[in-house]
């Protein structure tokens, strides 16, 4: 009969332990726990119509001051902003936020502005320190002195691809959340996943527009429309009946849209779109043209889906 030697049996223990350990460690380090982002839908009028989710706000808080703000969630712009007009009396109270900086510009549309460094930002409970952001000169809702201390969510800016690059983001239309992570937790490894393409920040997917694969730009600064292009593009797979027509305001401006009801397929992944509306202006057509983009798309397509933009691996997934 063999016998065990009393010093092995405690080494092999002692041995099991520890790789159990390990195993539990390193388990726990592929399980990353995800802090949610909750967000709200702003309702807006345009052209005499509602639109129930016409942007996507979310709640933010700045450290050092107790007011409630809400900045709007825009990965068409490719660096966050804030607005100087709702911010002026800010500014004064707070001397720590008034932190400007000129000799860093930030340029949009053909206009340069100035930075507003290092700002400690949470949302959610999510924090970002120290963020470097443009300072939109003129811009926003000037508020009375008083509204410093009101309990009114005051909108003082844009969240911009920025703040989420290198990351996975999670935006889960449905329960009005987002996450950003640095891992794609388990239950969206089933996801349909698409080859995108990220150029200074902005997101290019690739659609099967009337049996050929064009790319779009998505960007969640658009909700109304499910497809924007130029004249040409919108008459190549739409009726020639004007069915639709709105005035929208979108960075400075006013800017007509034409509607066309679509008669020829467009497809993104497993999604085929049928009747739905493509929308056409006159203002973005040198954009598109820059961009080398067929158009544009944003949250209207997904309102009841999960969408994940893992910005790790330039891919983009619909759940």
């Amino acid at each position: 009969m063999r016998k065990y030697v009393p010093g092995l049996i405690l080494f092999i223990l002692l041995a099991f332990c520890f790789f159990a350990a390990c195993t539990s460690i390193e388990k726990n380090k592929q399980t990353e726990i995800i802090q949610w982002i909750p967000f709200n839908w702003v309702e807006a009028e345009i052209s005499g119509r509602i639109f129930e989710k016409a942007a996507i706000l979310i709640p933010v808080t700045i450290d050092g001051i107790q007011q409630k703000f809400n900045m709007q969630f825009d990965l068409g712009a490719n660096f966050s902003s804030f607005y100087e007009k709702p911010l002026k009396y800010f500014f004064e109270k707070y001397p720590f936020l008034n932190n400007i900086d000129t000799s860093i510009s930030f340029q949009m549309n053909g206009h340069e502005f100035p930075a507003l460094r290092n700002v400690n930002l949470r949302l959610g409970e999510v924090i970002f320190n120290n963020i470097d952001a443009g300072l939109l000169i003129d811009h926003g809702i000037e508020i009375s002195p008083d509204a410093i201390n009101s309990e009114t969510e005051i909108l003082i800016g844009t969240i911009g691809a920025d703040l989420v690059k290198n990351k996975i983001l999670i935006i889960d239309y449905k329960s009005n959340r987002l996450a950003i992570a640095d891992t794609l937790p388990p239950e969206y490894h089933n996801a349909s996943f698409q080859i995108m393409i990220v150029d200074n920040g902005r997101i290019k997917i690739p659609f099967l527009i009337n049996g050929k694969e064009e790319n779009l730009m998505f960007d969640t600064g658009s909700s109304i429309f499910s497809l924007i292009t130029t004249k040409e593009n919108a008459l190549e797979i739409g009726g020639n009946e004007t069915v639709d027509f709105l005035m929208v305001w979108s960075w400075f401006n006013y800017i007509p849209f034409y509607g066309l009801k679509t008669v020829s397929s467009v497809i993104f992944g497993d999604k085929k779109l049928e009747n739905i509306i493509v929308y056409y202006n006159y203002d973005w057509d040198d954009f598109f043209k820059s961009e080398n983009i067929w158009g544009l798309t944003g949250n209207a397509l997904f309102f009841d889906n999960v969408v994940i933009i893992d910005y790790k691996n330039n891919r983009f997934g619909v759940y």
